[in-house]
């Protein structure tokens, strides 16, 4: 379970990130650690790695990719975490390893793994050939590109994320950094595990050791993940109180909008479809708002002052004072400009602004919020039948 969680959550966090990723490019780099990551994790998982070198008839050759993904996943860590500081920080300068130490480093332990004899295949190759030493020549280029890609990043992550204002973002590069920094813990314990197998020397079984490593993994996958989506969850945050907003809103505009229909942009969707479009939520809501405003503009219209006062005393008469009291009477007085116009009756002549609104886009949708509410309350509908009924007792007389 320790090893198979880590894989899976990597490929959902790369699946996540693949639409941004492919939308900017500068959002490439985190990307590509991440699948480099979730390809070495899978790689790790017995029940996928022994099937995969039977079928390619080279044994271990998935050790290969894995150690090959670790040392792409540690490059890109690295690259992000130094494009962010440059961003974010020009007065922040650090060596970074050039692209040359990782293609080496590659290049070395492939030649390395195909100059050894491996007649079987072995659940750790750096413990199973461990007195082999290409393969401990393999494991120490290995975790010392991993340490020395990890330090760097470690390195800057704490020094930028201690600056003042650097707000979610500073605490991400800190969770980054602790994930780099147990990271070069697993990748010391490793060159230790590597040196003191070729010496012949056994400390602690392979299996105690295999479960450390994972252990280590598993930690230090957790921070990474953790404090590179953390700057994410701002931006998370917000998205999830406009799409709130925007369904919220969706009654009132779809029944507004049903009577003015010119002010639409779009024709309107089914409140499901419109549940299940996660996309352009500001813009949409941007928009709602303003159609929303326009329709109650365009039915004032058919709001005269005689409208309004009985909107008001209907509303007085419930008990309603104060803010509350004004927003239920426009939301009466709407509803009855909207049965006018929908029964086509002449108009007042005399539009009118709304009675509520905000300054600003934030204070506009909580207005329009509670407009919202007080429009499907039963104090409205109540207001509605009883037009309706005076108007059809009018047609009647």
């Amino acid at each position: 379970m320790i090893d198979t969680l880590p894989a899976v959550l990597l490929w959902l966090v790369t699946a996540w990130r693949t639409p941004a990723a492919w939308r900017d490019s500068s959002k490439r780099v985190l990307w590509s650690a991440f699948l480099a990551l979730a390809v070495a994790m899978t790689l790790r998982l017995s029940f996928v790695a022994a099937p995969l070198d039977a079928s390619l008839r080279v044994n271990n050759l998935s050790s290969l990719g894995k150690h090959v993904g670790g040392i792409a996943a540690a490059h890109s860590v690295l690259t992000f975490v130094h494009n962010m500081a440059e961003e974010k920080a020009p007065g922040l300068k650090s060596s970074r390893l050039h692209l040359l130490a990782p293609v080496t480093a590659a290049a070395i332990i492939t030649v390395l793994f195909l100059a050894t004899p491996q007649p079987r295949e072995a659940v750790d190759l750096l413990a199973e050939y461990a007195t082999d030493w290409r393969i401990a020549a393999y494991g120490v280029v290995w975790t010392g590109y991993l340490g020395a890609a990890l330090f760097s990043a470690s390195r800057l992550c704490w020094r930028w994320g201690r600056q003042p204002g650097t707000g979610l973002l500073g605490r991400g590069l800190r969770l980054t950094g602790m994930g780099t920094t147990v990271g070069i813990v697993y990748a010391a314990h490793r060159v230790a595990f590597v040196i003191l197998g070729f010496l012949g020397h056994s400390v602690i079984p392979a299996s105690t050791v295999k479960a450390i490593s994972g252990l280590l993994l598993f930690t230090a996958l957790i921070f990474i993940v953790t404090g590179s989506t953390l700057p994410a969850a701002g931006r998370l945050h917000r998205w999830i109180r406009e799409y709130r907003d925007l369904l919220q809103l969706y009654p009132l505009w779809l029944s507004l909008t049903e009577a003015v229909p010119e002010v639409r942009l779009d024709p309107p969707r089914r409140r499901a479809s419109e549940i299940l479009h996660l996309r352009h939520v500001h813009d949409r809501l941007y928009r709602r708002t303003i159609e929303i405003r326009d329709a109650v503009l365009a039915l004032s219209d058919h709001a005269p002052s005689s409208l309004r006062d009985q909107a008001r005393a209907h509303v007085a008469a419930s008990g309603l004072i104060g803010a509350q009291a004004d927003i239920a009477a426009e939301a009466c007085w709407i509803i009855g400009a909207k049965q006018a116009r929908q029964a086509s009756e002449p108009s007042s002549g005399a539009p009118l602004p709304p009675a509520s609104g905000g300054r600003d886009l934030p204070s506009e949708i909580q207005a329009l919020k509670q407009l919202a509410r007080a429009y499907d309350s039963d104090l409205t509908r109540t207001f509605a039948a009883k037009l309706d009924h005076d108007r059809t007792l009018e047609i009647t007389q």
